[in-house]
């Protein structure tokens, strides 16, 4: 007689690989002979069904005795995967993929905001922290400070000054 127990591999967190059988279903949970459960909002995300005994993910024979008993062999698994709608044009698509091989280096000067020298060695002279401690502390201040889209804009001119340089010569 077969078996007619669902059973689901790990697919993320700590039980990676792991093979377990399903105990109950319940409106909200998955619960598992091992004692373990699942959210059944997020089971897709964390796990994957065990379809004709055979496992899903390929090296999970490695896996020692978690697999007893259930083929390994890599079949290819019939599921429709979401399609994801890229927000990139087919050229932004085909300049990031001929680009990643090729790494440029680019020097940017940026201003900080910080407190001068003499104002710098009154804090150390009068406050109670360390020069370690005062340095992080102005490093977080001048970090805190910059504005996140007047970077960006910043980095777009500078990149864009770059490239017309670097396939101008």
């Amino acid at each position: 007689m077969k078996d007619t127990t669902k059973q689901y591999q790990w697919k993320k967190g700590d039980n990676f690989g792991k093979i377990v059988s399903v105990a109950s279903v319940d409106s909200t949970f998955t619960h598992f002979a091992d004692g373990n459960r699942i959210n059944n909002a997020v089971i897709q995300e964390f796990m994957e069904e065990i379809i004709d005994g055979v496992i899903p993910l390929p090296g999970a024979g490695a896996l020692g005795g978690l697999a007893n008993g259930i083929a390994t062999e890599n079949k290819p698994v019939n599921k429709t995967k979401p399609r994801v709608l890229s927000t990139k044009s087919p050229l932004e698509e085909l300049v990031t993929k001929l680009s990643k091989k090729n790494i440029e280096p680019l020097e940017v000067t940026l201003n900080l905001n910080i407190p001068n020298r003499p104002i710098f060695d009154m804090l150390i002279d009068n406050a109670d922290e360390d020069r370690d401690n005062l340095i992080n502390t102005i490093a977080k201040v001048a970090v805190s400070q910059i504005e996140i889209n007047k970077l960006q804009e910043y980095l777009t001119e500078e990149v864009k000054d770059f490239i017309n340089n670097y396939y101008n010569e």
